[in-house]
C-alpha cells in the first residue's frame, strides 16, 4: 500500500524589531545586510513560490534569542544555513506537539 505523502516546509520569519539585533549576530553580515523591508519581500515571494510547487508552507516566527542559544548549544555560527537549519527544527517541533497537522 502506498503512503499518500505530503510536501511541507518551513520559513523563518523574524520580528522588525529584532532584525538589527540579528543581523549584528549573524556571521554571514556581508550577504545578510538587506533592510527589513528587503528581507520581507524576499521571504514572502519564497513562500508564494513554495506554495506554487505543491509545498504546505509553515511560517515559523523565529526570537533572534531562541535562535542564538539553538546555534551556541550545537556550536553552529548564525548563517543562512543555520537559520534555515533551526526553522526546520522548530517546525518538526511543531508537528511533534501536534501544533500543526500535515
Amino acid at each position: 500500500m502506498s503512503r499518500l505523502k505530503k510536501k511541507i516546509c518551513s520559513i523563518p520569519y523574524y520580528r522588525e524589531d529584532e532584525y538589527k539585533h540579528l543581523q549584528d549576530l549573524s556571521d554571514d553580515k556581508d550577504t545578510f545586510s538587506i533592510s527589513f523591508q528587503e528581507f520581507a519581500k524576499i521571504t514572502e515571494s519564497k513562500h508564494e513560490e513554495m506554495e506554487r510547487k505543491g509545498f504546505q508552507v509553515v511560517k515559523v516566527v523565529v526570537t533572534v534569542e531562541e535562535l542564538a542559544a539553538w546555534t551556541k548549544a550545537r556550536g553552529l555560527r548564525i548563517d543562512a544555513e543555520s537559520r534555515t537549519r533551526f526553522a526546520l527544527e522548530k517546525l518538526k517541533e511543531m508537528i511533534s506537539n501536534k501544533a500543526i497537522t500535515i
